[in-house]
């Protein structure tokens, strides 16, 4: 593990602030996991990058958004890229093709591998071993959703400097992407959904009565812009 982290720290010693590159912020609660997927996939990338890990395996933090913030203020790229322990980035060019895309994106608020909306959901995510895709969806170019699933969001560093995950909105680990997204969409932002897929371990949320207060209290939130939220959990009328 400590082997790992060295080889991540040699990658962006010396990039100064708001370097071209991506911040990867992980909140992780099992080391394996990390070493195992995230950690090994980000030592095979040709792209800059820096790996902000946060170490919650004692449940320091009850809540996503309020670490996330104060992380991302330690970042040093243009792009902050949000992701879970156990996602593994498939290609050795995910982070230099990803940011090639991102730079071609019109009013960019957010991107990830899956999301959904009014077209239909689509992912790039595999699970399981082996390997499968749970939607089946063929995905050539970026595509608009309304929210992203929390798996793996990228955000524009000017962009997260205004809008920062809203810490009182969702209160836990649950849906605070798809919050994110709505309050995005609010401020006129678009969100997208990336052609690069990723192996992800993980197939849905372990506390099923924290998720639906999550859920409950996004409807609340956003139901005098939104009609409908359309979530990789579900679709929901407010």
């Amino acid at each position: 593990m400590k082997a790992a982290f060295r080889s991540l720290r040699h990658r962006f010693l010396g990039c100064s602030k708001a370097a071209q590159g991506i911040s990867v912020i992980c909140a992780y609660n099992n080391r394996e996991k990390l070493d195992k997927y995230l950690i090994s996939s980000l030592n095979r990338q040709d792209g800059s990058f820096e790996l902000l890990a946060i170490d919650n395996t004692q449940g320091r933090y009850p809540s996503a958004a309020a670490i996330l913030n104060e992380t991302a203020k330690k970042a040093r790229y243009d792009y902050f890229m949000f992701v879970h322990q156990d996602v593994a980035l498939i290609a050795d060019t995910w982070l230099t093709d990803a940011q090639t895309a991102l730079g071609q994106l019109r009013n960019l608020g957010a991107a990830g591998v899956a999301g959904n909306g009014r077209r239909g959901g689509v992912r790039r995510v595999l699970h399981g071993n082996p390997p499968f895709r749970a939607i089946r969806k063929k995905l050539r170019k970026p595509m608009p959703v309304q929210t992203l699933d929390g798996c793996l969001m990228i955000v524009p560093r000017e962009v997260f400097q205004k809008i920062a995950f809203d810490e009182k909105a969702v209160n836990g680990w649950y849906l605070y992407t798809a919050n994110y997204c709505l309050d995005l969409i609010r401020a006129g932002y678009r969100i997208y959904v990336l052609p690069r897929p990723i192996y992800h371990g993980s197939t849905g949320p372990s506390d099923p009565n924290s998720y639906e207060g999550a859920r409950q209290d996004l409807i609340e939130r956003h139901r005098d812009h939104i009609k409908v939220i359309y979530t990789t959990m579900g679709t929901w009328e407010t």
